[in-house]
């Protein structure tokens, strides 16, 4: 046993110092730095699974604690998004509306931000495309944001007042999944599959992406669904859309796992309080502006997607013009129709079949989308961990690879590094029980 302490603290500093380097000493192009430190610490979390029954599960609660506390007091890194978060939180202190105002105008013809050093700083960090756009952060991602404008107007306090926020969400999350475990009857140590995962360290603590958040509502929402509780399911799925839209790509996964008219009215509920969350901030004069800015997103970005980018490179031998016009709606139909076959061709008649029918519907729409980051695969893992699917596992390690965009753009050794990903994700999700992946099971000690 003190020899695996001893391991325990040696795979701990090959975890700990690598994603410290991360939080404050990389920047969005220190691809080399960023990627190899990650590349450490996922080394180190994959030793984690495989001694993860030597230690009570309390030990491992403690460690992910702490280590969610790394970035704590960091600038973020590797995204700048954050700064519209603190920029539509500041709007609503001063009564301007963030779906109806556009910063760029704003910095124009309102003195309230443009004699405000803080705007000033918040707006010169946004991007260009959202300093021309309304917000797209739906109701829920707005009480964050607000919440964390009202406590202070300084960044450093403002950041990590919005990572206590997250921070305090996750582990109401954590509560859920435990319980979720507990119900499918997987044992417990199995839950550092996710929660020791780096990227939700780098990716939801260091650079707020509020997949993490999301996924800690669903979990939510998950939970109550197994229970029977389906108006409780309703209410925290409905929050978890309030956060992210995607959510609502699970929902045809119910029709065949619960009854219809069970199915029915879950639905209809979580309508009414998606709804009803919507309109606290989507006011109907503003559902316009609100929209433009989701349809400007999905048209303007490009990133990470490997189909996308293979079936483009195809159809321009045939196609004038640009093909991305045509090869994105119709990945997008595609992707639609595939969620709906898994989703409905046969029953599913177990728990744990409705989890990973869910996880494979996200990670076909994933692979389908003109725009993968690499915090968009933190949902896919959450339920990626109740069967222990490895492809999705690995991914979130592979995806590191998108960052080299920022180091190579659009040079070859950039479609490579995208290509390496793709290639070895789809080994890993189409041939689950070769003889690599089985070798992989077996050290993890996942058999």
């Amino acid at each position: 046993m003190q020899s695996n302490w001893r391991g325990l603290f040696g795979a701990l500093v090959l975890y700990v110092i690598p994603l410290f380097l991360i939080s404050y000493v990389a920047e969005q192009a220190d691809f080399i730095l960023s990627f190899t430190a990650y590349s450490v610490a996922f080394l180190a979390f994959l030793y984690f699974i495989r001694i993860r029954n030597d230690f009570s599960i309390q030990t491992w609660k403690n460690i992910a604690f702490v280590v969610f506390l790394i970035p704590l007091f960091s600038i973020p890194s590797l995204s700048p998004d954050v700064y519209r978060f603190l920029w539509d939180g500041e709007l609503v202190t001063l009564g301007i509306h963030p779906y109806a105002s556009i910063p760029n105008d704003l910095m124009q013809i309102d003195s309230r931000v443009y004699d405000s050093e803080y705007m000033n700083f918040l707006y010169s960090q946004i991007t260009e495309l959202s300093q021309k756009n309304y917000s797209i952060y739906p109701s829920v991602n707005q009480f964050y944001f607000l919440i964390t404008a009202l406590v202070s107007d300084n960044l450093f306090i403002s950041l990590v007042v919005l990572r206590i926020l997250m921070l305090l969400t996750l582990l109401v999350g954590v509560k859920y999944f435990f319980k979720i475990l507990e119900i499918l009857s997987i044992p417990v140590n199995n839950s550092i599959l996710l929660l020791l995962n780096p990227i939700l360290i780098v990716e939801v603590m260091g650079n707020f992406h509020f997949e993490g958040i999301m996924l800690s509502w669903l979990m939510i929402g998950i939970y109550f669904m197994l229970k029977h509780k389906w108006l409780k399911s309703a209410l925290f799925w409905a929050i978890a859309i309030n956060i992210k839209l995607t959510p609502l790509i699970l929902l045809p996964f119910l029709l065949r796992f619960r009854s219809f008219k069970v199915s029915v009215k879950f639905y209809i509920f979580t309508f009414i309080f998606s709804g009803g969350l919507l309109l606290i901030y989507l006011w109907p004069s503003l559902f316009w502006n609100f929209m433009q800015s989701i349809e400007l997103y999905f048209d303007n970005f490009e990133f990470n997607a490997g189909v996308f980018y293979l079936i483009k490179w195809i159809t321009s031998f045939f196609v004038e013009g640009n093909p991305t016009l045509i090869v994105g709606p119709a990945l997008s139909i595609i992707a639609f129709l595939a969620i709906l076959f898994i989703a409905l061709y046969k029953p599913i008649n177990s728990n744990k079949e409705w989890l990973n029918r869910m996880m494979w519907g996200y990670v076909v729409y994933l692979l389908l989308a003109t725009t993968v980051h690499p915090w968009y695969v933190i949902l896919p893992l959450g339920l990626a961990i109740f069967s222990a699917n490895l492809g999705v596992l690995f991914w979130s390690f592979l995806i590191m690879l998108s960052y080299g965009f920022y180091a190579f753009g659009q040079s070859s050794f950039g479609f490579v590094l995208i290509a390496v990903e793709y290639l070895i994700l789809f080994y890993f999700l189409l041939f689950p029980k070769s003889f690599v992946l089985n070798k992989f099971r077996a050290v993890l000690r996942l058999e």
